[in-house]
């Protein structure tokens, strides 16, 4: 939930100001015609057994509090800002504080043609839904390569992009489990598989021991980044669809056991 309260903050700044410094955020978390309880989408249940009852409106504001204790941890947002009389849940910092030890309150970025150091998703990325249909893991993945894809874009229109292990632990703090959501976003239409006859379509390489025995170099997964209209479609078509079309596991195909419609959860 951290990465979608923090990502929706920034929806939030940059939806409400144009530029210069974004400063509170006017929604509160609970209690309100539209709050932060609203907007969050979590597995938030009631406890009616618990003393005192606790029902799934307070958990989730339990949750989302937890998450903005934790962005303020990390030096992205600042709490409980304002005076007394009018006091707001929290302000997002601008990143570069982490580094810097020091707190710059988040200014809203300036999108200029061919810039390198602004990611930029359309808006139907937040109003189709997308922000609640990825998990963690492939957003943090689908963001990655979008910086890598604008950092070369020549690169990416000739050949596709990829992103070194290097890169990928130093630069972005991904593991190999967040990368492998790949899959899954050539699956959605969010990013292509620029094909490979070293490798297969599930991106493993073909004669593995042999390349690995005689010391050769595998090549790496290249990606292409979608254009935006990937996501004004609403995500539960894509997703249903390439759940249904998902190909089977190993395990599956040595046992020869179909995969069935009822046996997938949508």
């Amino acid at each position: 939930m951290n990465l979608q309260v923090y990502l929706l903050a920034l929806f939030e700044a940059q939806s409400r100001k144009r530029n210069g410094i974004a400063g509170p955020c006017p929604i509160p978390i609970s209690g309100a015609e539209v709050s932060w309880v609203d907007l969050v989408v979590s597995q938030a249940k009631q406890n009616m057994q618990a003393k005192p009852p606790v029902t799934a409106t307070q958990n989730r504001v339990r949750q989302i509090k937890s998450a903005i204790k934790r962005l303020a941890d990390e030096g992205l947002i600042l709490r409980d800002v304002g005076e007394s009389s009018k006091r707001f849940s929290f302000m997002l910092l601008q990143e570069p504080s982490i580094r810097r030890q020091e707190k710059m309150d988040y200014a809203i970025p300036e999108h200029y043609e061919g810039g390198r150091s602004v990611i930029s998703v359309p808006v139907q990325f937040f109003t189709n839904g997308w922000v609640y249909f990825l998990t963690d893991s492939e957003i943090r993945m689908y963001l990655a390569l979008k910086h890598v894809a604008a950092r070369f874009r020549d690169e990416h229109l000739l050949r596709g992009v990829y992103i070194t292990e290097r890169d990928r632990e130093w630069l972005y703090g991904i593991s190999r489990d967040v990368y492998e959501s790949h899959l899954t976003l050539s699956r959605f239409g969010l990013v292509q598989l620029v094909p490979n006859p070293l490798r297969h379509q599930d991106g493993r390489v073909v004669d593995f021991e042999n390349h690995l025995r005689k010391g050769r170099f595998i090549p790496p997964h290249r990606f292409r980044i979608s254009a935006d209209s990937a996501f004004f479609e609403l995500p539960m078509g894509k997703v249903r669809r390439a759940l249904l079309n998902h190909p089977p596991s190993r395990e599956q195909m040595r046992s020869k056991t179909p995969v069935k419609d009822s046996e997938i959860g949508y």
